[in-house]
């Protein structure tokens, strides 16, 4: 009956969806072309590299090798196998997806059982420096300190729930001490690149849905009464608690807080720190056969702590700055011409038709 429900549900969701699409097409168009800006200019940019470099550092056996000499730190400070701890270092700096989607090639290859790396999962996630720097110091601060201190609180919230969790994850911990040799084949740098550019690609056409899902919601009035209570409850303004909601859906969306009021910089870390509603989507397409259940509670705890880190550390990394808006010399972000990222994903999308039809030959 649960499963019939939801069903029913998703299909009454799905005919909103399209009847809305229809009649408020102005709307649909501003949001969509809203989402492409940032594709373009945030996510492509910061991401792309990454979705390749992540699965080449598994599949050539770079991973493997670095794990020989980090084996027993990981295992003493955080109950990690030999290859998660490289992954959970690189992890919280090269972007979101970018953990999951290693994770599941460590399991694909049999060397981290399934229900480890779906746990090891929840912390090998991070928004990533460019982001970090994309969204917060270029757009919202005159200043890279802001950025930092976001940094800070989120891999620091990472390490610390991390710790907390190795005392339960210590005694099923096994190293592998296999010498594996470092291999890079001009196949293999093709099958990544391939593989990044299409993670990349249904990255932004989630975000470009989550875009119109957004714009209902604005449409309808449910972001602006949730924005109310919330405006109620923390003492943040309206807009920028409206703003809340959409950036729990897509966490590009803070980039539309207000500029330079560093008051809101614990609420920016708890939400960069989740990732929001569409980074769980764009996960799920990259993870292969892993659940996202555990990540999704882990990084609801984690989001909690990285606010509370934010909060103690604010007064004394800015201490030195004015929280009021009006002092702040905000340096708005000018987002370079997005034809590089369109011609990227262009050829992106040659490269994918080429692969695809050389890879029954390989076969043979």
């Amino acid at each position: 009956m649960g499963k019939k429900l939801i069903f029913y549900i998703k299909i009454i969701v799905l005919i909103l969806i399209s009847v809305f699409c229809l009649i408020e097409t102005d709307i649909i168009k501003n949001s969509i072309y809203d989402a492409l800006v940032r594709c373009t200019g945030i996510i492509i940019p910061s991401l792309y590299a990454m979705m390749v470099i992540a699965p080449l550092l598994i599949k050539s056996g770079i991973i493997d090798s670095l794990s020989r000499f980090t084996g027993k730190t990981g295992k003493i400070l955080f109950g990690m196998e030999n290859v998660v701890f490289p992954v959970f270092v690189f992890s919280m700096i090269a972007g979101y997806p970018t953990g999951v989607k290693m994770l599941s090639s460590a399991y694909e290859r049999g060397i981290i059982d399934k229900k480890r790396a779906e746990i090891f999962s929840g912390v090998c996630f991070g928004a990533g420096t460019a982001f970090v720097s994309g969204c917060v110091t270029s757009q919202l601060y005159g200043n890279r300190t802001a950025g930092n201190l976001i940094l800070i609180s989120t891999i620091g919230a990472n390490i610390i729930f991390t710790f907390m969790m190795s005392f339960f994850m210590r005694k099923n911990c096994t190293l592998d001490n296999r010498k594996n040799s470092i291999e890079i084949t001009s196949e293999m740098l093709t099958e990544c690149v391939a593989n990044g550019g299409n993670s990349i690609i249904n990255i932004c056409f989630m975000v470009m849905i989550f875009a119109v899902v957004t714009a209902m919601a604005d449409y309808t009035g449910i972001i602006s009464q949730t924005g109310n209570i919330i405006s109620k409850i923390t003492g943040l303004s309206v807009g920028d608690s409206e703003q809340v909601i959409r950036a729990v859906t897509d966490v590009t969306a803070v980039t539309g807080f207000s500029h330079g009021n560093y008051e809101l910089l614990p609420y920016l870390s708890a939400l960069i720190s989740f990732g929001g509603i569409c980074v769980m989507f764009q996960i799920s397409a990259v993870s292969g056969k892993l659940s996202l259940r555990p990540l999704i509670i882990i990084r609801l705890i984690v989001s909690v702590i990285s606010f509370v880190i934010c909060r103690i550390l604010l007064p004394v990394m800015l201490s030195a700055e004015t929280v009021l808006t009006s002092a702040v010399n905000v340096r708005t972000h000018q987002a370079r011409s997005p034809i590089p990222s369109v011609l990227l994903i262009i050829m992106t999308i040659f490269l994918l038709a080429e692969y695809e039809n050389l890879r029954p030959v390989r076969k043979e």
